[in-house]
């Protein structure tokens, strides 16, 4: 990928900003924050008008109903880009570089056609994990990320969520994003406890922080402060550790 740029970059949301969608939203702003000022993201929604029928027993095919979206399927989308357009505001990316765009029909159709349209660099797209309910609709319509590989006109970044840490590897996971924090801050003071931590520096993709990664931040915590980066305080109960 060019560091500089005079072009626009497509970006597939899916309707629920799955955690493949939020790592996909973390990678480009990654992209975005090296790239030239003019470089453009599109964020586009397709609303799937389509439905599973036999064209012959045992084959099924996506075919697309008459008609067009309900105005309830466009406002959800319309809020959807929204808020991937605000969490990549949060992450550095003005929204002046943004823009949301509804569109109706095949997905993989209509993310090339755009592509193709705006003569974009490439197409960022996300691929879903290998679930059962993701498993079963490949084998029925296919892949969407492989359908847009054969349409596209131009490259495709696929965005692949990692594997699930395990509980030692978030542990390391935390240590090593704490330790980044604290060496690109040197002069502030920092204050964390295992509940913020666990938030703060969650994993990409993660959307869900539970007692497994607040146990995680809690050992980096308690290792660093051991190490002498971070001084452990109890205060009316609560664990703190400052960087003092």
């Amino acid at each position: 990928m060019r560091n500089k740029m005079n072009s626009c970059i497509v970006l597939a949301i899916d309707t629920d900003l799955s955690p493949t969608t939020l790592h996909a939203l973390t990678s480009i702003s990654a992209f975005l924050e090296q790239s030239a000022p003019t470089v453009r993201l599109l964020l586009l929604h397709v609303i799937p008008l389509t439905q599973v029928v036999p064209a012959q027993p045992g084959m099924y095919v996506g075919q697309v109903f008459p008609g067009t979206a309900t105005t309830a399927q466009r406002e959800h989308a319309q809020a959807v880009l929204y808020k991937a357009r605000l969490l990549l505001a949060q992450q550095g990316i003005s929204m002046e570089r943004t823009e949301g765009v509804v569109r109706e029909g095949l997905p993989a159709d209509e993310i090339t056609r755009a592509a193709r349209e705006l003569r974009a660099s490439f197409i960022v797209v996300g691929r879903h994990e290998d679930a059962l309910k993701h498993k079963i609709r490949r084998f029925l319509l296919g892949s969407t990320s492989q359908r847009i590989l054969q349409l596209a006109s131009c490259p495709v970044y696929i965005a692949v969520l990692p594997p699930p840490a395990k509980a030692s590897d978030l542990s390391s996971w935390y240590m090593e994003a704490i330790k980044g924090y604290l060496d690109e801050h040197p002069s502030s003071l920092s204050v964390f406890t295992p509940e913020q931590a666990a938030r703060r520096f969650a994993p990409p993709g993660k959307s869900k922080i539970g007692r497994q990664e607040v146990k995680a931040a809690s050992r980096a915590l308690e290792d660093l402060a051991t190490g002498g980066l971070l001084c452990r305080h109890e205060i009316k109960g609560e664990l703190r550790y400052v960087n003092d």
